[in-house]
């Protein structure tokens, strides 16, 4: 790799420019030029240059960050089929619950595959590259628009499934023609959460430029990372509302079981809802965590930009994206609780099995069931 030291005579742009536009560190060490680069813009500083796109690229430290997105994503491409084949029927859940539930499968299962396309790649590219030409390890924003669209409509879309879930669930405890008019509440809520999902990231991406150049597709262009902070910003109350949704929403029900024991329908009904309730109140507290970690990380990345250098600061930002645990960690949360009900009914089954049907002792047991549900 050829590189040339200079001490430019007059910055092409000022130091608070460059943290402005992400070029390089509001106060960078040294100026190089790499004789090789022939797609950076002038003035931008050594920081933001292809030799140093070339020498993060090439990092151990920096493939093993990508490294760790196939996985996660691979692993949870396994963990969602395994609960779509043998543990989402093992659970009961209402129509419209299942209907949104299946979309948010869907969003991390394409998420996994893109993770898994987009870091394969440019990891591929990285053993490809030669000191000779270290801007090929760089793409265009333009060719990364599928795969940047996709795993963005996942993330948001997958915030705003939640939403519609609890929209569901309050118009199942408020609303007295629910049953009557489910299928309708259900499409509507559908064509709202992908006209939400797909309107967003429409604004967010509506001013990238496709002739730049990104080191990596996970990477945001510049001229919209503006607005997808906004985005952020204003979708992150969502998950703590539907926090607190579930909890309210898994005692309603819970009451309503009660007061409906001697009505079989009623009763099967709201113990739907119980289940679909405690379901949900699980799944939603794991989403939390993530909701939670991720601003925190990019702020903490965020806070020591001018300290890091850019291939570590380009590391920890890849590291921070927590989307692709969160594919994997949330349909294992799912297999578990489909386990654990199969297994209680399981347990409960035998339980009855073993229990006398004839003489004193078989007695004891039908009254005592009886009178169970007297109390």
């Amino acid at each position: 790799m050829s590189l040339i030291l200079t001490t430019p005579t007059a910055p092409a742009i000022s130091a608070s420019d460059f943290f402005v536009s992400d070029n390089c560190t509001v106060h960078p060490k040294i100026d190089k030029i790499c004789s090789n680069d022939v797609i950076s813009k002038p003035g931008t500083c050594y920081e933001d240059s292809c030799c140093t796109s070339l020498e993060t690229a090439t990092s151990w430290y920096y493939r093993g960050a990508q490294g760790s997105h196939v996985v996660f994503s691979f692993l949870g491409l396994i963990v969602i089929l395994t609960y779509v084949l043998k543990y989402s029927s093992k659970h009961m859940l209402p129509c419209n619950v299942r209907v949104l539930v299946t979309i948010m499968l869907i969003l991390m299962f394409a998420h996994s595959i893109d993770m898994v396309m987009i870091h394969v790649y440019h990891i591929v590219q990285s053993y490809k590259a030669v000191p000779t030409n270290p801007c090929f390890v760089r793409v265009q924003v333009s060719f990364c628009a599928l795969f940047r669209y996709t795993f963005s409509f996942c993330t948001l879309g997958l915030a705003f499934c939640q939403y519609c879930l609890y929209i569901d669930r309050l118009l199942c405890a408020l609303y007295s023609n629910y049953i009557k008019y489910q299928k309708v509440i259900q499409y509507v809520l559908v064509v709202k959460w992908f006209v939400m999902s797909a309107g967003v990231i429409t604004f967010v991406y509506r001013e990238e430029n496709p002739n730049d150049y990104l080191l990596s597709c996970l990477n945001i262009p510049l001229d919209s990372m503006v607005d997808l902070s906004f985005v952020t910003a204003a979708v992150f109350p969502i998950n703590i509302i539907c926090c607190f949704l579930s909890v309210i929403m898994f005692r309603h029900f819970k009451k309503k079981e009660n007061r409906s024991r001697f009505e079989i329908n009623s009763h099967f009904t709201a113990a739907v809802d119980v289940e679909s309730s405690e379901f949900l109140y699980i799944v939603t507290m794991s989403q939390a965590v993530f909701i939670v970690i991720y601003p925190v990380l990019s702020l903490t990345m965020r806070f020591f930009y001018e300290d890091t250098p850019r291939p570590l600061h380009l590391t920890f930002a890849t590291l921070s994206y927590v989307f692709s645990i969160y594919s994997f960690v949330i349909p294992l949360v799912m297999v578990n609780y489909g386990r654990k009900r199969e297994d209680n009914r399981r347990a409960k089954i035998m339980n009855h099995l073993k229990l006398k049907s004839v003489g004193a002792e078989g007695a004891d047991n039908y009254f005592g069931m009886m009178k169970s549900q007297w109390e």
